[in-house]
């Protein structure tokens, strides 16, 4: 074991701003996983939140303990009323879907191409506050209830690991605005949009960037974790062109960045899908501030050129390495990723999005330990 002189929060916060830690900070990014590895059903979790919570305390300790747990539970912390996400329906194992299948988003046109207008005048709390009941049949006062819940307990939760010597990471997740436009009209529906009627979507984004950016200053005031987990996915070049990338994503992540660090909250830009084009642009952002958080599909050795010395990098160990691999091939991978991702410092070493529900266990802990053990060759 390497010796350690800092402690688990200090070793994180040492790698966003790019220092070298005194070793490589790990963090599996695990939802459904404790909850399988604990001999639980997805319904059961959904069903009973103190079960699930003492899952995630428990596959902690059984991993032997790692630096940061992304969050306490199943779900996203948000303030009662407030859409720093898309208003999407989730599917819930044991309700919606079998009692141990995954939760499960229902993609579905949640308002219309000719609503465009009405959120350019309204924005977008004022547009959800008018048409939310008339789009889920849910009055805006039961939402704010199970909101309120659902983040009452986030805070208790997080206090209960903080006192315990265990950070949290999450203080807010926001979507990207492209990526909240997206999940409500759907995927193929706002592509069209962009091509049929740019000005229309151009002015609406424009008028709801503001009112995300501000909900989610509002979640942060509760639970007083500096860090926003923005959620990217469809603004890559894996998706569009580097024009619609230019015109519909980064302007909006831009107001994001400044709005944020302006009062001292770390942006953690959540990076699914191939966002290799897209990485120049990312060095624009102020050194040492930001993370980018990849998810197996993005090549992280190449985002270490584009962005090495400049922003932090999260990731890799991916899911397939995970669940078909064997132990001593996670530990060669994570080895190679400390010796040049972590080259320098800026590194965090975590699973490529979410640590997928059928890991082996074996796999999860050697990732884990590898930080824990290898120093690397620098």
């Amino acid at each position: 074991m390497i010796r350690e002189t800092m402690t688990r929060r200090e070793r994180v916060q040492a790698a966003i701003v790019l220092e070298k830690p005194d070793r490589t900070p790990v963090m599996p990014l695990m939802v459904s996983f404790p909850i399988r590895n604990r001999g639980m059903t997805q319904g059961e979790a959904w069903r009973d939140l103190d079960k699930a919570f003492q899952a995630s305390l428990d596959t902690f300790e059984d991993l032997g303990g790692f630096d940061i747990l992304p969050k306490t539970n199943v779900y996203w912390p948000m303030l009662g009323g407030k859409f720093s996400n898309a208003p999407v329906r989730n599917l819930v194992p044991g309700r919606n879907l079998p009692e141990d299948a995954l939760a499960q988003i229902d993609e579905r046109e949640l308002f219309s191409r000719d609503d465009y207008d009405r959120i350019a005048s309204l924005g977008w709390n004022g547009f959800w506050e008018e048409h939310y009941e008339e789009m889920s049949g849910k009055s805006l006062q039961r939402l704010a209830g199970v909101q309120n819940l659902l983040l009452d307990r986030y805070c208790r939760e997080k206090q209960f690991c903080e006192e315990r010597g265990i950070p949290v990471l999450l203080g807010a997740a926001v979507d990207s605005v492209l990526m909240a436009f997206s999940l409500c009209r759907t995927l193929t529906q706002f592509t069209m949009d962009l091509y049929e009627v740019p000005d229309k979507v151009q002015a609406a984004m424009d008028a709801s960037c503001d009112d995300l950016i501000r909900n989610t200053l509002e979640t942060i005031a509760v639970t007083k974790t500096p860090l926003a987990f923005i959620v990217l996915e469809r603004g890559s070049g894996a998706i569009y062109r580097l024009d619609i990338f230019e015109r519909f994503e980064w302007p909006y992540l831009q107001r994001y960045v400044d709005a944020f660090l302006s009062e001292g909250i770390t942006p953690w830009f959540h990076l699914d899908t191939d966002w290799s084009l897209n990485l120049p642009y990312f060095r624009t952002f102020p050194r040492g501030k930001c993370v980018a958080d990849l998810d197996g599909t993005t090549n992280i050795f190449k985002a270490k050129e584009i962005l090495g010395g400049h922003m932090c990098i999260s990731g890799d160990v991916r899911a397939d390495l995970l669940t078909l691999g064997q132990p001593e091939d996670v530990a060669d991978y994570c080895r190679k990723l400390i010796d040049e991702v972590g080259k320098g410092g800026g590194f965090l070493l975590t699973t490529g999005c979410e640590c997928p529900v059928d890991a082996k266990f074996e796999n999860v802990k050697t990732m884990i330990d590898t930080a824990k053990t290898y120093r690397g060759k620098d």
